[in-house]
């Protein structure tokens, strides 16, 4: 890719292979991405194998907006991270990474193995100020503000120290990126009461207390969709199930709306239903590290894979990263 043409912009370099299915779909949308979308472009990794077979109809792409590179191991779904860490430097989610690290891209996108890429991650990027623990964050749909939850996957057990560096890290995003003046934050919890949740969460609950931070207290799975905070936080095993959960659930209420034989109730649920459209909110930002990661769903579609590369599209155009350490000094 020329290097005069790549600075005018904003390049997403994208692990290909990365995902449960074959790469078909996720090819056609870079496409249809290129025709659509001035100011983007791609480094694509793929396998050697896969280049060959879609050769044929690359030949005629301009290589200033989309370039592709053959990468000789790609990371299977099911790889441990110590595996990929180890034995697949070299894998087309590898090199992804290593682009950003490397400035050659702005950003990066995966659909690929999710442990594997937070492992890769760390191991190419420098960590974000005086973070230690990474997360996987996204915005959660809303007809009012929309709240940055996290951890969604990324770091399974949280100790206190953790989660209220997530909330360091939810503020300085919303701050950095959607220019809030001192965002609201919460802690997930069972219950609003202070004598509930688990040892870490209770003693988080103390320390963002008495931090600087604009700390509401607990928030509840009810309060997910209604703008309650700017920032909700839990550790990843809780932040994956409630996601996965939430979208399975808006997922089965579309497809039986979609059935001719409902009744018009359905119809009516199917409507209100539009703006938790699983497919539009794709992508959760992996924060904590000097560097734009987005992790796309393993099993998604053309639309969700688009929403996921806009994601990254939109986060690489502004200067979070120095936002956010900037930001981080001063919590």
């Amino acid at each position: 890719m020329d290097n005069t043409k790549q600075k005018e912009l904003t390049v997403i370099s994208v692990d290909l292979m990365g995902g449960d299915d074959y790469p078909d779909t996720r090819f056609e949308t870079l496409l249809r991405i290129l025709k659509s979308q001035e100011g983007i472009g791609f480094r694509v990794f793929v396998s050697q194998s896969y280049l060959t077979t879609i050769e044929h109809r690359i030949v005629s792409l301009d290589k200033k907006h989309i370039e592709f590179i053959a990468c000789g191991r790609s990371v299977s779904m099911a790889e441990s991270p110590f595996s990929a860490l180890r034995q697949k430097r070299d894998s087309s989610l590898s090199l992804a990474i290593k682009d950003v690290a490397e400035n050659n891209s702005d950003a990066c996108v995966s659909a690929g193995n999710t442990g594997a890429m937070v492992a890769l991650a760390k191991h190419w990027l420098n960590p974000l100020y005086d973070i230690e623990k990474v997360v996987l964050a996204t915005l959660l749909p809303s007809r009012s503000k929309r709240s940055l939850l996290l951890d969604v996957g990324a770091t399974i057990e949280a100790s206190a120290d953790d989660l209220y560096d997530f909330a360091r890290l939810g503020s300085a995003w919303q701050s950095a990126v959607n220019g809030i003046d001192s965002p609201e934050v919460t802690l997930l919890n069972i219950g609003m009461e202070s004598n509930k949740g688990v040892d870490a969460v209770k003693q988080a609950d103390v320390m963002l207390r008495e931090s600087d931070l604009n700390y509401k207290g607990y928030c509840e799975g009810t309060h997910l969709f209604n703008g309650y905070s700017d920032v909700i936080c839990c550790n990843g095993f809780v932040g994956n199930i409630t996601l996965k959960s939430c979208e399975a659930m808006a997922s089965f209420i579309k497809n039986e709306s979609d059935d001719p034989t409902k009744s018009s109730l359905w119809q009516k649920i199917k409507k209100g239903m539009r703006i938790v459209e699983p497919d539009k909110y794709n992508g959760a930002l992996l924060l904590g590290l000097e560097g734009v990661i987005v992790k796309s769903h393993g099993a998604c579609n053309a639309m969700a894979f688009d929403a996921a590369l806009h994601q990254a599209f939109k986060t690489a155009q502004q200067p979070i990263i120095s936002k956010m350490i900037e930001l981080l000094e001063k919590s």
